[in-house]
């Protein structure tokens, strides 16, 4: 017998123990047990994510103008039972939260949740038609989205003319800071708390206190001491306050949280609350 012929045959035998093996596997397993690719009732791969809108965390681009960070798409139109999925791909701690209006961010009930790192997810599903802001509580300034669901226009009925002529300012807007600077020099380290103010002249939440005067090498330590979102984000100008954290960028986000600060070189250092920039800031002068 030559070689080919001999090759043949153990190649022939070989396929049939190879069948006899998965028809055998197959049999002990089950027909349901046996692993196959999910299919549709076409026969066609089957998709998990049909009927997901997916938003995503990501860095602006500067050649589009766009800010440090941006939910793209910012702004989708779905229907009431369509499933929203958030997903961090920059690696940068975001939050995803409702809000009932963007021109005075504050968290509504609806939904409140972190993307603390790359691939981090969250969905949300609503049923119902209307429209539904939302925004990252870090990067208020600037990172923020709106989700229009089903007919808007049948859903949101335009606002009464009765209710247009009222008062809408918000209070934080006609509210004066106090930005004189409180002297706490030769001090080797002070304690800024994070608080709500007073209703009659100070805005929603304050810095306390929000600008002081210290010396060189003085350690700075912020405190939420309100149980408020907060961040501590420097900025190089106390009236533009977006961006920044080239100094420093921490999150107080609950009672207790603290951040400490080493005042090492001379100088003023504004900074600002991201969430609440629109009123809640102040500066240090190292001397």
């Amino acid at each position: 017998m030559d070689r080919e012929r001999l090759s043949r045959r153990r190649l022939l035998a070989v396929a049939a123990t190879g069948s006899v093996l998965s028809a055998t596997l197959a049999g002990c397993l089950g027909e349901d047990d046996v692993e196959t690719d999910d299919v549709d009732e076409n026969g066609e791969d089957g998709d998990d994510d049909e009927g997901i809108v997916e938003i995503i965390t990501r860095a602006g681009e500067e050649d589009e103008d766009e800010p440090n960070f941006v939910f793209d798409p910012d702004h989708v139109e779905i229907e009431p039972g369509t499933t929203v999925r958030w997903v961090n791909t920059d690696g940068v701690f975001h939050t995803v939260t409702a809000t009932d209006s963007l021109e005075e961010k504050s968290p509504s009930e609806v939904f409140s949740e972190t993307l603390s790192s790359d691939g981090d997810e969250f969905e949300w599903t609503p049923e119902d038609e209307g429209v539904q802001h939302y925004y990252c509580e870090p990067h208020a300034g600037f990172m923020e989205g709106t989700i229009e669901i089903g007919d808007v226009d049948a859903a949101e009925p335009e606002k009464n003319e009765d209710d247009a002529d009222e008062d809408t300012t918000d209070v934080n807007d006609d509210t004066e800071i106090d930005e004189e600077f409180v002297d706490m020099t030769g001090e080797d380290s002070i304690q800024i708390e994070t608080r709500k103010g007073d209703a009659e002249d100070e805005p929603n939440f304050v810095f306390d206190p929000a600008f002081v005067r210290i010396d060189a090498g003085t350690t700075v330590e912020w405190v939420n001491t309100d149980g408020v979102f907060h961040t501590v984000t420097s900025t190089d100008s106390i009236d533009t306050r977006s961006g920044g954290g080239d100094e420093f960028d921490e999150t107080l986000s609950s009672e207790g949280d603290s951040f400490e600060w080493d005042a090492d070189e001379t100088g003023t250092q504004p900074y600002y609350c991201s969430p609440h920039a629109g009123f809640m800031y102040g500066a240090l002068e190292i001397e």
